[in-house]
């Protein structure tokens, strides 16, 4: 088993099984693969009934190999993970470019290494960055690093639930399963 496929067996385990609440902005999902998202995925049949392994196939294929998540395996199974996780629960939208804000934060204003433009496109420049920074700060900066990744998505669900107070119902489950500071 490759680390992926553990990572995609653990996220299947936080997000259980068919779960329906009309307050989930992601409608109807399964092993927390939302129905839109199953949609576009070419599943028509009832979301109860969406086998794991295609749900398995959705993760690594829309939410680690397009987001270029793997990418950042190759230098920081840590943080892979994290941005994984964040992609499920916050969309790769939102965690695409959160290495980079995160970087650029810890970059003791460009002395490290030169800022990174925002953009979520893993590409030479942010891998050089991350792999500059951890050869730098070790082990511990890894645990900053994630800290830091986790506090910017857990101020995501702040401003979720501020903007839309009936999102409120899943804060303490976010911040129970999904951020560790």
């Amino acid at each position: 088993m490759t680390n992926i496929d553990q990572y995609i067996d653990d996220l299947i385990k936080r997000e259980g099984g068919y779960v329906s609440n009309p307050a989930d902005r992601g409608g109807p999902t399964k092993y927390g693969i939302a129905l839109t998202t199953a949609r576009r995925s070419g599943y028509t049949g009832n979301m109860q009934d969406l086998p794991i392994a295609l749900a398995k196939h959705i993760y690594t294929q829309q939410y680690w190999i397009e987001p270029r998540f793997d990418r950042i395996n190759a230098v920081s199974p840590a943080v892979a993970e994290e941005l994984l996780d964040t992609g499920v629960n916050c969309g790769t939208g939102f965690a695409k470019p959160l290495l980079q804000r995160a970087l650029n934060l810890l970059n003791n204003n460009g002395n490290l290494y030169p800022d990174l433009e925002q953009d979520g496109v893993y590409g030479d420049k942010t891998i050089a960055a991350l792999t500059s920074y951890l050869k730098l700060r070790g082990k511990p900066g890894e645990v900053v690093l994630l800290r830091v990744l986790n506090t910017l998505q857990g101020q995501r669900y702040i401003d979720i639930c501020e903007k839309n107070p009936s999102q409120k119902q899943f804060v303490y489950g976010w911040f129970a399963n999904r951020v560790s500071i």
